[in-house]
Parts: C-alpha cells; sequence; structure tokens
C-alpha cells in the first residue's frame, strides 16, 4: 500500500509539472513580500559573451538565475546594435493597471504619446529580480512569431546593461541600454516590422528597489 501511495504521489507530481504555464500561475510563484527568495547558484561570473558581441565595454561581473533554462538557438550573426531611447508606454484601455510616462528620466520624448494594443500581447516568460544578488543575467524564453517585443516591468525600479535577442536563424539583435533605471510600465524592446521569430531573450539587469518583476511580452 506504501508503495503504491508513493508511486500515485510521484505520478501526480510528475502531471503538475507537466501541466503548460499561464500568466496567472507563474505571476503566484512570487515569494511573500518580507520573505526574499534566494535561487542564484554558483558565485558571480562574467556573462558568456560571442566573440562578435557589439557592446565593447567591460562586462558586469553576474549572478546566472535559472541556468537551467535550454535554448534552442545560439548565437551566429551579430546585427549591428540599436540603443534604447523608449519610454514608458501607455494603454489608453489600462492594461492591468494605468501607466504613466517619468518625465524626470531621459526617455526620447517620441514614446511619451504612442499606445500599444493589449488584445495583442501574449505573455512568454517572466523573472523575478532582487536588490541582494545585485547584476544578475537571465534568459526569457519564447519560441513565437510576432512584429514586435515588448517587456514589463512590475512591482519595483530595475537597472538594464544590454538585452540580447535571438532569432530563429540564429541571427542577434543587441539592444544597449548602457545601465538605465526604469520604473513599473510596459516598454518597447525592438520591432521587427516584417515580423520575425523570436528564440529567447537574454538580458542582464538588477533591481534598484528590494525587488521586481520583469515580463517579456510580443506582439502579434
Amino acid at each position: 500500500m506504501k508503495r503504491l501511495s508513493a508511486v500515485l504521489a510521484a505520478l501526480v507530481v510528475g502531471i503538475a509539472a507537466a501541466l503548460p504555464v499561464t500568466e496567472a500561475t507563474a505571476l503566484e510563484r512570487r515569494p511573500m513580500r518580507g520573505q526574499l527568495e534566494r535561487r542564484h547558484i554558483g558565485p558571480r561570473v562574467r556573462p558568456n559573451l560571442h566573440r562578435d558581441f557589439p557592446i565593447k565595454r567591460p562586462p558586469r561581473e553576474v549572478i546566472i538565475r535559472r541556468p537551467q533554462v535550454r535554448v534552442r538557438i545560439t548565437p551566429r550573426v551579430f546585427l549591428p546594435p540599436v540603443i534604447f531611447f523608449g519610454g514608458v508606454v501607455v494603454d489608453d484601455r489600462r492594461y492591468d493597471r494605468p501607466y504613466y510616462y517619468d518625465s524626470r528620466r531621459y526617455y526620447d520624448e517620441r514614446y511619451r504619446t504612442r499606445y500599444y494594443d493589449r488584445d495583442r500581447l501574449t505573455w512568454f516568460d517572466s523573472e523575478y529580480l532582487y536588490a541582494d544578488d545585485g547584476w544578475s543575467e537571465f534568459t526569457l524564453e519564447c519560441n513565437a512569431y510576432g512584429r514586435k517585443l515588448w517587456f514589463d516591468v512590475r512591482d519595483g525600479r530595475i537597472r538594464i546593461d544590454w538585452a540580447e535577442i535571438v532569432f530563429d536563424n540564429g541571427e542577434v539583435q543587441v539592444v544597449d541600454f548602457s545601465e538605465r533605471t526604469l520604473g513599473p510600465g510596459i516598454y518597447p524592446l525592438f520591432d521587427f516590422r516584417g515580423g520575425r521569430r523570436v528564440d529567447h531573450v537574454r538580458m542582464v539587469a538588477e533591481a534598484s528597489t528590494r525587488e521586481a518583476q520583469v515580463i517579456l511580452r510580443l506582439e502579434q
């Protein structure tokens, strides 16, 4: 009987692990406030950068978050890098909560009056950052076709060094944030115009507040 119970318990755990992760369930995984989660594994290391990585300043030493994430495509060809000039974008139908433009920051004014259609944004992956961890490297999975990448900052503020967008054909687009600080809101990451399949996005960032969440979204 005990052996049968153990087998059934293992079967239930396996089925639960195989179920798809929805945005609601993923957001519920966050620790309770006041109970900071320590999920980093190993010491601080330098990011593993391709020899053609276009940002030449000395890399930050980071903690690798979720090192078990497997990527399907490795970088092959690096496109010319772009500099992040985007400001927070608002949705006139109030996406989750009203977002705002922070005039104290040096965002490009061209983005101040832009809007996005929440019905066309799909949630793909997210990561929590904690101030005690400092600079962290994390990979957000995607593996989907779309026209534009966005990222959502919640529950705090973050500083981003760079983001590396890897497409399904091995081409890589690096976005240089130059350690810019961003508050809660949704931001444009990169516009593909003609549409492309994104495999994953790798970022180096840190929480400027006690904690913060980064969510990857794709406009389809």
